[in-house]
């Protein structure tokens, strides 16, 4: 009887487990994480000591010469320190904060560049950064832009943009669709849905910018339930895993036509001379201008031995020498104020005469809610989370415990008949 009663057990969790696999394995992108992909570039080497730098494949990559800002960014401070200079360089910054918690009790980096006012939340909770409060050089950095990010200076500024949303003008121009001056969340999905390309939260700086984007418009200026607007995104949209892989689709294969970007992009545009027409827009609602900012920034991680070396990395940085390389690089806006911006500039959306969404909730509120937010992201446009993952142990629990069960119980009848 208890045989049976035990078999019957397993075949109800074998039925139960089955589906539940299908429903995860679908969506591996998501649930499980995969390893990380980076590029490793090394400057100056056989010098005696190194410093490690962990940033993002499109970190000063977008200029006329690339080979030589690098050099000048990661080469020369190289040189002058008698240091090899190894930089990883992962497709997305999401990757490179889970490869630093990963490594926390053995910290393989020594600084870190591209992890932002969202992410900072989370790699402090993981201890991974240690606060820079003193041997580097902030007075170029307004006390503002250091504030927004982390007054406690776990990171500190290195440039900043506002999240906007770009288009190909062959395709999309502000004659042929006039909602573009005057852009709501619902234009992004009734009129460009099948041309709207944006980039994974789960995976991508630029994706998580924008999930805040529209979650504090949604809640704090439309007090409204941000997820709706998600539902009607799956099947409409598409979703790349990082902002290189959706700017690739818009602009070199042309399958779609506007984009999850930054306020910098038509100063880009300007600076090539690929157009001086207008190629950007932000969110509009009772003829007020809202956005998101990201900042960027640069820090030491928790754990490094070459502490006073990874601080001159940062004062150099953050000095005009390497800041005035990233407006026409990294295109974004340099912290350091003493940098002077080229005139391409003129054609960027600035923070002047825009609600930045960033000045409507804490910090603090963003940690709270991050996790949750990103879990509810991914159950909404791909069916699946974190949630799955535990149905998935749990099952998978209950299934070694029918077999130990088993197993023991065959062992017990050999011994009663024995």
């Amino acid at each position: 009887m208890l045989t049976k009663k035990i078999r019957i057990f397993f075949l109800i969790s074998i039925i139960l487990f089955l589906p539940l696999l299908g429903a995860v394995s679908s969506n591996l992108k998501i649930s499980l994480s995969k390893k990380p992909e980076f590029k490793t570039y090394i400057f100056n080497p056989n010098a005696e000591e190194e410093l490690v730098i962990y940033t993002h494949d499109s970190f000063i990559a977008w200029g006329l010469d690339p080979l030589t800002i690098r050099n000048k960014a990661f080469y020369e401070f190289g040189v002058t320190h008698n240091v090899t200079v190894r930089v990883q360089e992962f497709s997305g910054m999401v990757d490179a904060l889970n490869t630093l918690i990963n490594q926390k009790e053995n910290p393989q980096a020594d600084v870190v560049i591209g992890l932002d006012s969202v992410m900072i939340n989370l790699a402090k909770d993981e201890e991974i950064l240690k606060p820079i409060t003193s041997g580097v050089n902030i007075t170029g950095i307004p006390a503002s832009l250091i504030s927004a990010l982390d007054p406690e200076k776990y990171l500190l500024p290195i440039d900043y943009g506002l999240i906007a949303f770009i288009f190909d003008t062959e395709f999309i121009t502000t004659a042929s669709y006039p909602e573009i001056l005057d852009l709501s969340f619902d234009d992004l999905i009734t009129t460009f849905g099948e041309d709207f390309a944006l980039q994974d939260p789960t995976l991508s700086a630029t994706g998580v910018n924008f999930l805040m984007y529209q979650i504090i418009f949604f809640e704090q200026v439309l007090g409204q339930d941000w997820t709706e607007w998600w539902k009607s995104v799956q099947g409409v949209v598409s979703i790349d895993k990082s902002w290189s892989d959706t700017w690739a689709r818009v602009f070199d294969t042309k399958e779609d036509h506007m984009m999850v970007s930054y306020g910098t992009d038509p100063a880009y545009n300007a600076f090539f001379n690929y157009s001086f027409e207008q190629n950007a827009a932000i969110i509009t609602h009772n003829s007020e201008e809202y956005s998101w900012m990201q900042i960027e920034g640069i820090g030491i991680v928790e754990g490094t031995s070459n502490e006073t070396l990874a601080k001159l990395y940062v004062d150099y940085a953050l000095s005009s020498e390497v800041q005035e390389l990233l407006a026409t690089n990294n295109w974004m806006f340099p912290a350091n104020t003493d940098v002077e911006l080229p005139p391409c500039y003129d054609y960027a959306i600035t923070s002047e005469n825009v609600t930045i969404l960033n000045n409507l909730v804490t910090t603090q509120y963003i940690g709270e809610n991050y996790q949750d937010w990103l879990n509810t992201w991914e159950r909404l446009v791909f069916g699946s989370g974190f949630w799955w993952a535990w149905v998935l142990s749990s099952t998978l629990l209950v299934i070694v415990v029918v077999i130990v069960i088993i197993v023991i119980y065959k062992q017990k009848t050999k011994l009663d008949i024995e």
